[in-house]
Parts: structure tokens; sequence; C-alpha cells
């Protein structure tokens, strides 16, 4: 550990910045830590280790989505705990679809890792991105056609996803009506307010067809000109107000939890949230097997496979 800190700082000393980060980059492109494998459980020690497993593993283009891998890993262990053996994950906006590749990729491996069968959605116009309807569209930074789709090139590509292209107000609930399995994992990226306020009607569905907390990541909402007065930060700002028993929340500190050299891969931990469905029947079962128990007069936390509510 000593001779680590020693090389660390010569290497903070002698090396430029510029080459430094080039370091710092290849080390995430090469691959993350190889945590150590440990017993199955909704917990940060389990998710730590399956999202190194999948991200060491996985193609350029899925480690280029951390927050698939940890979005999908965190569903899918939340669905096994629950007894769920089967959920979908979403992408709100595909445009040219290397994004939903990766989606479909990392569910297989997660898949495989969790025993719980995935099912993968993408929604799109298909055409670009709709005209902006006002400022709350930022027409700054947005514009009608953006980011077309080749749709023939993204379906002789895909395996298993299932693409749903049209305005989203019609295809949502055509998606709705067909009584999917629980929605696990979603991810906005559809740039526009009015098309994100529109997708979160998701959230609206039977509960049938959600988990209890749903994982959910936002793409736009850091950095340029985004605020909360306009875009994906409004749209989720609208929707907490509009819903006294769902909220959309970001998961404060995810940072600290995961792999920090997962964190050096574009900020993304900070997009994350969990959509909370207080009302879901689901909502206060216990979300992992094991819980700590008690605490040991030196501090030390015991853990077990707790009593039942039922048998308290």
């Amino acid at each position: 550990m000593l001779a680590a800190r020693i090389a660390k700082s010569l290497a903070k000393r002698i090396l430029p910045k510029r080459i430094r980060d080039d370091l710092r980059t290849l080390r995430r492109l090469i691959g993350y830590i190889d945590y150590p494998p440990v017993p199955f459980d909704n917990t940060y020690a389990w998710l730590n280790w399956a999202f190194s497993q999948v991200s060491n593993d996985a193609s350029p283009l899925c480690k280029r989505m951390p927050q698939y891998i940890w979005g999908i890993a965190q569903g899918a262990a939340l669905a096994r705990v629950l007894g769920e053996t089967r959920i979908s994950v979403i992408e709100f906006g595909v445009a040219h679809g290397a994004g939903l590749i990766a989606l479909e990729s990392i569910a297989k491996a997660i898949s495989e890792l969790t025993d719980v069968g995935i099912d993968v959605f993408g929604f799109d116009t298909g055409t670009g991105l709709p005209p902006p309807v006002d400022v709350r569209d930022q027409p700054n930074m947005w514009y009608a056609g953006q980011f077309p789709m080749d749709k023939q090139r993204l379906l002789s590509r895909l395996t298993t996803a299932k693409l749903y292209v049209g305005p989203i107000k019609d295809t949502l609930p055509r998606f709705i009506n067909g009584r999917p399995p629980p929605i696990a994992f979603a991810s906005f990226d559809m740039d526009l307010y009015s098309s994100t306020h529109d997708a979160l009607t998701i959230f609206e569905a039977d509960h049938t067809c959600l988990l209890p907390r749903v994982f959910s990541y936002f793409d736009d909402i850091l950095g340029h000109t985004y605020n909360d007065f306009c875009g994906e930060r409004l749209a989720i700002s609208e929707f907490n107000s509009n819903h006294p028993n769902i909220k959309i929340c970001p998961i404060y500190g995810l940072r600290y939890f995961i792999p920090r050299t997962a964190y050096a891969m574009y900020g993304w931990p900070e997009g994350m949230h969990i959509t909370h469905i207080f009302d879901h029947k689901r909502y206060n079962s216990r979300d992992s097997i094991n819980k700590p128990t008690s605490i040991e007069i030196d501090g030390t936390e015991v853990w077990g496979h707790p009593k039942s509510h039922s048998e308290l």
C-alpha cells in the first residue's frame, strides 16, 4: 500500500496532466477492478462484483454504457429477491441504436448472473427528434429531425429486443396493453421536455407491469444549459408534483458505493434515479435476502436472514 501511494505521488509530480488523463482513460477502456465472487444478494457487494464481471467481459460498445450495466443489474437483483422470474428493461430514445444494441447484450449477461429473464424494449420516433414545442424543449440545443434512425440497419443488428417506432403517445399505450413483465430499469434519453413528459407516464401503468422501485437513468440533466425549468429536469419535477404516490428521486451518493474506475466514466451515477411507487403492494417487501440483525458492543454488524413480518 505504501509503495502504491509513493508511486502515485511520484506520477502526479513527474507526468503531465494530459498523460495522466490518458492513462486513466486507458485503464477505463481496458477494464474495471475484478471484484472477488460473493454470494448473490441485492447488496452493493454483489452489485459491484456483477458490475465488474459484465464490464470486464463486455464489448467496447457496452463498456461505454456503465449506467445500463448498473441499472439492469440492480433491477434484476431486486426482481430475484422479490421472486420475479422475468423483467422488462427499456430505452426511451434509441436514435442510431448503439444504446439499444448495448442494452440487449448487457441484459443477456445480467440474466445469466441472476437467472432472471430480461425482455428488452426500445422507443423512438424513427425520424429523429420532433419539433421543439416551446422554450421548455430547449430549442437552443435541439431541432426537428436531429438523430434520425436507420431502422432496417438497426433491426439487422438486434436479436431479441423489440422496437416501438412512432410518437410515444401512440406506442406507449400499446406497449402497456401488451402486459409486459414488470419494468425494472428504464433509460430516458429523449432530450426534449415534451417527449420525456409523455414517456414518464409509463410509471402510471398497472402495478403488475412495474417493480415497486424502478431504476431509472436520465441522460440529459448534467452540464450544458440544462436547468430545473426545461428539459428532463422539468419533466421529473412536474411528474413528482402531480403524483403523490410515485416519486422519481436521485440515488444520492451512488458514486461512493461503486468501483472508482466506474465513476470516472462520464459521471453517470449522477443521472441514476429510482422511481419509487409507494402504493405498490410490494413496496414494503424486504429488498435483500440478508439484513443487519444486531450490532455488537464493538460496533461490528451481525448479518443474517431476519424473520418475516408474519413471524415477528
